[in-house]
């Protein structure tokens, strides 16, 4: 694949009032504006749902490894890059299912990969797979040596799997001020009639079992939802509380889009902060979804999402997406 040429400009702002923010019931005064700045296309590679993870080699370079969902053949398509400007596709990083998994015979069930550094060495990655037994989509935990894969089976089956709210997909991971690692994902009420959430629950030190007690930060409750809340992604707040960025809507449509949460506590509740989406489809950026953020080299957060880069057929996107990078200038 190569790079994408056209380096589109955007900015995004997201003004959040002080009376928005004295609703949320914080126990310390929370930030007045979060922002992404000026936003680019980096990679017209067609990496939905992307996860960016910098890694440290020996020599001191930092390599940047990007993960996403599925694009035939491959179950998680990864790109590299050493300086977030230019990409190039490498092998799948998941190249086999595991045992428990349901058929994909289409490569299209396999969704929204992240990838966490191992305390003991090696990585882990936590992906949305299908289940043989129930049908459902369900998290797994999958291991690997090295970033780039291959990533196999770590349990034998499912991290998690909300079997009977619809299953469970979107797995994200973030970090508290004591270490401890946290699950975000969403119960896939979609599938089936069901009502939609995002969740949260601790992770072992491990990683490998979820311990304590989940909690549902977010229902799918704006109009421009359209009963659709997926792709959770949060960040802490300078002042006080987190941030949940957050996708909305039908992914392959132009109503789709990112929505933002204030959360005063990573464990929720959490609420909207305002009744539309932060990022809605534009001129040169359709349907910007799948959000998630990562610190570079230089410590500057950056969020990473994906947007449709070809015109839509009949109301619908279907191919391709480019990766896009927008600097985070307040938090």
């Amino acid at each position: 694949m190569k790079d994408a040429r056209h380096a589109r400009r955007l900015f995004l702002v997201v003004a959040l009032t002080a009376a928005t923010l004295a609703a949320c019931s914080a126990p310390k005064a929370a930030p007045r504006t979060v922002a992404l700045g000026p936003g680019r296309d980096v990679f017209d590679g067609d990496i939905g749902d992307p996860f960016v993870l910098p890694v440290t080699a020996a020599a001191g370079h930092v390599e940047y490894f990007v993960f996403g969902t599925n694009d035939d053949p491959a179950h998680v398509p990864t790109a590299t890059s050493p300086d977030l400007v230019h990409w190039h596709r490498i092998a799948d990083a998941m190249p086999d299912l595991p045992s428990w998994a349901a058929p994909d015979p289409t490569n299209s069930l396999v969704w929204a990969p992240v990838v966490v550094h191992r305390a003991t060495g090696g990585y882990l990655m936590y992906v949305t797979i299908p289940e043989r037994a129930s049908g459902r989509e369900c998290v797994g935990a999958m291991s690997s040596a090295a970033p780039e894969g291959p990533y196999t089976d770590a349990l034998g089956g499912p991290l998690l799997c909300q079997r009977e709210l619809g299953g469970s997909i979107d797995p994200t991971v973030v970090a508290d001020a004591h270490g401890t690692r946290h699950l975000l994902w969403k119960n896939d009420g979609n599938c089936c009639g069901l009502p939609a959430a995002i969740w949260e629950q601790d992770l072992a030190p491990d990683g490998l079992r979820m311990v304590g007690t989940a909690h549902n930060l977010l229902g799918a409750d704006q109009p421009w939802e359209g009963g659709v809340i997926e792709e959770p992604a949060m960040v802490p707040a300078t002042r006080g509380g987190w941030w949940l960025f957050y996708s909305g809507n039908l992914w392959d449509r132009a109503e789709y889009g990112t929505g933002l949460a204030y959360c005063p506590r990573i464990e929720g509740p959490c609420r909207e902060t305002r009744s539309g989406p932060v990022l809605a489809t534009a001129a040169g950026q359709a349907s910007p979804g799948g959000l998630e953020t990562f610190i570079d080299a230089k410590g500057n957060r950056w969020a990473v999402f994906a947007t449709w880069n070809r015109p839509p057929r009949n109301g619908r996107f279907y191919c391709c997406r480019s990766l896009d990078l927008a600097p985070v200038r307040a938090a």
